[in-house]
């Protein structure tokens, strides 16, 4: 989506086979651990405006948000989560938003129906936004997180 909407990023993988075919496609991607703040620091870390975490593993997701947020306080970082209790942990240690795979799948699974039974598209997005945004606002404050601001817009070079 970031290229769709002409935003430019680096990513970066630990996984050399993935690292080389994105390459050959002409994406800017690297080889390298994101828990290591040197690598961090070299793939632009101290100038991103932004960290977006995809990964599955949530131990190295926890890594990569406690150093990034150690370098960077101000960075926006957003992060997958597996599920509304990893979503909050993750707001604990600083994230600046986190997507719950079981929440999102929920909404778009709602949507889905929604539409398909023949409501309006319109109010039907807006509402999964409401929803989605409901849903962001208990999670953060369960973790602490009330008030905090979460949306920014993106428009030098990401990073992850």
């Amino acid at each position: 989506m970031l290229e769709r909407h002409h935003t430019p990023f680096i990513a970066t993988d630990r996984d050399p086979d993935a690292v080389t075919a994105y390459r050959r496609r002409g994406r800017e991607v690297y080889y390298g651990d994101a828990t290591d703040p040197a690598f961090l620091k070299s793939c632009g870390l101290m100038q991103a405006p932004a960290v977006i975490v995809t990964i599955h593993d949530q131990a190295a997701i926890d890594d990569i948000v406690r150093v990034a947020r150690e370098l960077r306080p101000d960075v926006l970082i957003v992060s997958r989560a597996r599920d509304a209790a990893h979503a909050r942990h993750l707001y604990a240690i600083g994230v600046s938003d986190a997507v719950p795979e079981t929440i999102e799948a929920s909404l778009q699974l709602s949507e889905a129906a929604l539409v398909g039974l023949g409501l309006p598209v319109g109010p039907v997005i807006a509402s999964i936004h409401e929803q989605r945004d409901a849903f962001r606002r208990q999670l953060q404050d369960v973790a602490g997180r009330a008030g905090r601001t979460t949306t920014r817009s993106i428009r030098a070079k990401t990073t992850l």
